[in-house]
């Protein structure tokens, strides 16, 4: 799944916007980090996301949900502003059909009064999750999202070995 958001200085998405057709032919590299499902992981599974970062972890959350109705799931996603908030309708449908799994919308410059949890997505991790010791976490999105939720972890006792990340940036991250 592709999910692409034109931004006044992004090259790819305004190749995409004013020269993609359909049927045109685009090359496409990656993923270039580690953050695929471990089908051998039982413990609970953290998915943390920032912005288009959403895309991978929706691909883990379907295949989670769908093989094991058990295993406790929790996404943290993260975008700037409540217009940058998408597949809302989508988490929650998941949320009411599936009791093992929840989510939590994170807005770090909402710009108005709003009723979700402002602040970095990481922070939200660190406020809730005191020890994620036996936790496998996905990352995926903008590097200094994925970097300091990564260290977070670190921090509350997960193990090296089972953090998968996907920063947006031309090489994977150390771990």
């Amino acid at each position: 799944m592709f999910q692409l958001r034109g931004a006044p200085e992004g090259e790819g998405s305004a190749y995409v916007e004013q020269r993609l057709r359909r049927g045109g032919k685009v090359m496409v590299s990656g993923p270039l980090g580690s953050s695929y499902l471990r089908a051998w992981h039982a413990g609970p599974v953290l998915l943390v996301a920032g912005g288009s970062g959403l895309a991978p972890m929706l691909s883990i959350l379907r295949t989670l949900l769908a093989r094991d109705g058990s295993t406790r799931v929790l996404l943290y996603f993260g975008v700037r502003s409540e217009r940058d908030v998408y597949h809302e309708r989508l988490l929650a449908g998941l949320a009411a059909d599936h009791g093992n799994f929840c989510y939590h919308i994170v807005l770090s410059a909402p710009g108005r009064e709003s009723g979700r949890r402002q602040g970095l997505v990481h922070e939200a991790v660190a406020e809730d999750l005191a020890d994620a010791s036996g936790y496998t976490a996905y990352l995926a999105g903008p590097p200094a999202m994925v970097e300091a939720a990564g260290e977070l972890l670190l921090s509350r006792g997960i193990a090296t070995c089972d953090i998968h990340a996907d920063a947006f940036r031309s090489r994977p991250a150390a771990w």
